[in-house]
């Protein structure tokens, strides 16, 4: 006798709506009553047969086979069998699709954050060095060599602040422009900068070629200056603040992002982005900060007040959606698109995929908040891949390969966190990151939430988020 089971799923009720997520599909739908009335039972074992279901449900369904069709073809229950035919993971495909390379162009910054990752000498000991045009050469050559069958590629300035090394992105850029043409590949750029340099000379040339910006800006005045100053604790907003108003009134048709890192306490959020974008900013996010000192961590209750801010920026996130409008909150963006593309992640991040940063030397790491640490090594642009350790790498990194995941329905969103986070919070780059496990469920519970309501009122608004991220509308898809 067939015996079935109940898929992993996560439930709840948005603006009178029963919706479902199925962990292991990464899919939602809307529930119909019959449906509900199937997954909401509790007096069943959890291993149930067909009788069993229907005699739980306490009344009689006259279109028996039609529901347990419908149930099953939603995958809302599963035959116990089921399992000894799941695919377990096999590490077997090694291609390296090299879509996105950051260059470390400098180890120099010209800021002195007080709680940059990287004054931790012990855990990233950085040399302040500046990336050479051998090496950037060589690194181009590399990218168009191992981009396979891609027609787009990325590159990334990151330092240090990189636009202290101006005239190697020119050359970078300059160099790269050619290849790209003779190779027939579109290419895109991109900087993250703390807006220190943001001259008309470095503007127009942003500008003129296209490249996306990134600016590290903590909030209003006092909320940035608090631990973003120069090296000699001079505070640092008033100093940017006017390239920053030149580069997003000459943007182009790139727009310039915020990323806002929180630490020592999660104050103040809403005025901090409501800051940022009436200054111009398309959009905003926050980042909690990755730091083993405890003076800038955030605690346990200054976590949940920072998910409470959250919480609250959504719902006038979703004012703004019903009436057609944006609100750059790019947390619950990222949120949104992530749950809408339903993409199922083997992996957190495209960190070794696709994606891996190049230092100074031209060795090669996993991504660029790794640069540096030997344990995220994975070769070098003049020697290739190191690809035992990318093997390696890829095999122990897989969400399969996380035990305490295994069980938590939302292991396909986030796939035990980022690496980096890891390494400094848990010691190690294959851990999950255990000390923001229930945070990060609870803010994936907040876009299910978000995502119903808009799916029921204006669903293709989650397709103009989607192609805000560069995918096609789903509705335009081929099936």
């Amino acid at each position: 006798m067939f015996k079935y089971r109940f898929s992993d799923n996560r439930r709840f009720h948005s603006d009178g709506h029963d919706y479902i997520f199925l962990a292991a599909d990464n899919t939602i739908f809307e529930m119909d009553e019959r449906i509900h009335s199937v997954i909401s039972q509790t007096g069943l074992p959890k291993k149930f047969t067909r009788t069993q279901l229907f005699s739980s449900l306490g009344y009689d369904i006259d279109d028996q086979d039609e529901l347990f069709s419908e149930v099953l073809k939603a995958k809302v229950i599963m035959p116990v069998n089921s399992d000894r035919h799941k695919k377990k993971f096999i590490f077997e495909d090694f291609n390296i699709d090299l879509q996105t390379l950051v260059f470390h162009v400098t180890d120099t910054c010209n800021l002195g954050c007080r709680y940059c990752y990287y004054d931790n000498a012990e855990k990233n000991p950085v040399s302040q060095k500046t990336m050479s045009y051998e090496v950037a050469k060589q690194a181009i050559d590399f990218l168009f060599e191992h981009c396979g069958s891609l027609k787009e590629v990325i590159i990334v300035f990151f330092g240090g602040e990189p636009l202290l090394n101006m005239k190697l992105i020119s050359f970078v850029v300059s160099t790269a422009n050619k290849k790209a043409e003779e190779k027939e590949i579109k290419i895109n750029y991109a900087l993250t900068t703390n807006a220190t340099l943001l001259t008309e000379k470095n503007i127009d040339f942003l500008r003129k070629n296209k490249i996306g910006v990134t600016i590290s800006i903590d909030g209003f005045e006092e909320a940035h200056d608090r631990y973003r100053c120069f090296t000699d604790g001079a505070p640092s907003y008033k100093f940017i603040l006017p390239g920053i108003k030149k580069l997003i009134s000459n943007r182009g048709d790139k727009p310039v992002v915020a990323r806002a890192t929180v630490a020592g306490a999660a104050s103040n959020i809403r005025e901090r982005l409501e800051h940022l974008l009436g200054i111009g900013f398309s959009e905003a996010g926050f980042a909690p900060v990755t730091t083993g000192d405890p003076s800038y961590q955030l605690s346990v209750s200054e976590m949940d007040h920072l998910l409470e801010q959250f919480k609250d920026l959504s719902k006038t996130f979703i004012t703004y959606a019903k009436k057609g409008d944006f609100y750059g909150f790019t947390n619950l963006v990222d949120n949104l698109v992530v749950l809408h593309e339903g993409d199922k992640k083997d992996y957190p991040c495209g960190a070794g995929l696709g994606l891996f940063s190049v230092d100074s030397s031209g060795s090669l790491y996993l991504c660029q908040r790794l640069t540096g640490h030997p344990s995220s090594r994975m070769g070098n642009v003049f020697s290739g891949f190191d690809t035992a350790a990318l093997k390696a790498f890829r095999e122990s990194a897989n969400i399969s390969k996380k035990k305490d995941c295994q069980t938590c329905w939302a292991r396909q969103l986030c796939a035990g966190g980022c690496y980096h986070e890891a390494l400094v919070r848990e010691g190690s780059l294959m851990q999950a990151n255990y000390h923001y496990c229930q945070w990060i469920k609870e803010w994936v519970q907040t876009g299910l939430e978000v995502y119903g309501q808009l799916a029921a009122e204006t669903p293709q608004y989650l397709d103009k988020l989607s192609m805000m991220r560069g995918h096609a509308p789903l509705y335009t898809r081929p099936i």
